[in-house]
């Protein structure tokens, strides 16, 4: 049997079309346009992930993907041994982040999102997605990354400075808090995870890297990678952030710690390896000034 046809007898529905990008599935039928993605992960994952999903549902956040029960009413399907989700399709197009509106109204629907992102039971949570404790072994692991490369000395002193600084009692705090709300975070949030509709509205697609775990992860991961080494820009969108979901100081420390981490670094090294990450790599002079603009948010 053909996926697509499994996918007609799991979910009792006529594909009229369809069509497919990379591993994913548009399929469409006489009402309805559905995303059809598959996963690779184990079953207890994918069953968070889609109750992620439901939760905001139920909650009322109208920006991420609602899940399709099949007609035996499970969140996903499986075709020869992949786990597959059928979820509403998002028409639109990725909101570019250069530009100042698309980036506001990404800051804004984070916002958004992270007030609707607690609350989450903890025990319903595999263990492999319960990172509350994870961001000093992250640390370590940047630090290790970056150690066999010269011209990166300063950025390792970074990295054992925020190690020190997640063990301060307000950033401890903010972690406890996190943990004790059940908070989750998207886990990839910019702009290849998020659409922007018709009305300019933007939506969250791909919960793969979904997590219980400190929300400012997320904020800082969308400054990190749109505002690289420039303070004052990031303390305009965290104040354009607040907006729409005032952060406590206690969440203002957590965030500071982890902005000041050399991600975007480890990051391009990860991915292209030490000449691509040259060119993100801050002078001592650039990297005292973006420190230095950073301190107001303590």
């Amino acid at each position: 049997m053909s996926i697509l046809s499994n996918v007609e007898q799991m979910y009792g529905i006529k594909i009229q079309r369809a069509r497919q990008k990379k591993d994913i599935h548009k399929i469409e039928t006489a009402s309805m346009t559905y995303c059809l993605k598959p996963y690779n992960f184990p079953e207890d994952e994918i069953r968070f992930i889609t109750h992620v999903l439901s939760f905001l549902d139920e909650r009322g956040f109208t920006r991420s993907q609602k899940v399709y029960p099949t007609v035996q009413q499970t969140a996903y399907m499986t075709h020869e041994g992949v786990s597959y989700t059928l979820t509403n399709w998002v028409d639109g197009q990725r909101p570019k982040f250069t530009k100042k509106i698309d980036f506001k109204k990404g800051i804004c629907t984070l916002a958004k999102f992270h007030s609707s992102a607690v609350g989450f039971p903890v025990t319903e949570a595999p263990a492999a997605r319960i990172r509350y404790e994870g961001l000093g072994d992250e640390i370590a692991g940047y630090k290790k990354r970056l150690s066999p490369y010269k011209g990166t000395a300063h950025l390792v002193a970074l990295c054992e400075e925020v190690t020190h600084r997640l063990q301060q009692p307000k950033v401890r705090e903010a972690i406890d808090s996190e943990q004790k709300a059940g908070a989750f975070i998207h886990g990839d949030y910019n702009y290849p995870n998020l659409i922007k509709d018709r009305q300019l509205k933007i939506h969250l697609i791909d919960f793969e890297n979904c997590s219980l775990h400190v929300r400012m992860k997320d904020l800082s991961h969308l400054l990190h990678r749109n505002c690289l080494w420039n303070g004052t820009k990031m303390l305009r969108a965290v104040d354009y952030y607040q907006r729409y979901r005032p952060l406590s100081p206690r969440d203002l420390h957590l965030l500071h710690a982890l902005l000041i981490s050399p991600y975007h670094v480890v990051r391009n090294i990860r991915i292209a390896g030490i000449r691509s990450a040259k060119r993100v790599i801050p002078s001592f002079a650039q990297l005292n000034k973006y420190r230095r603009e950073l301190r107001a948010l303590l």
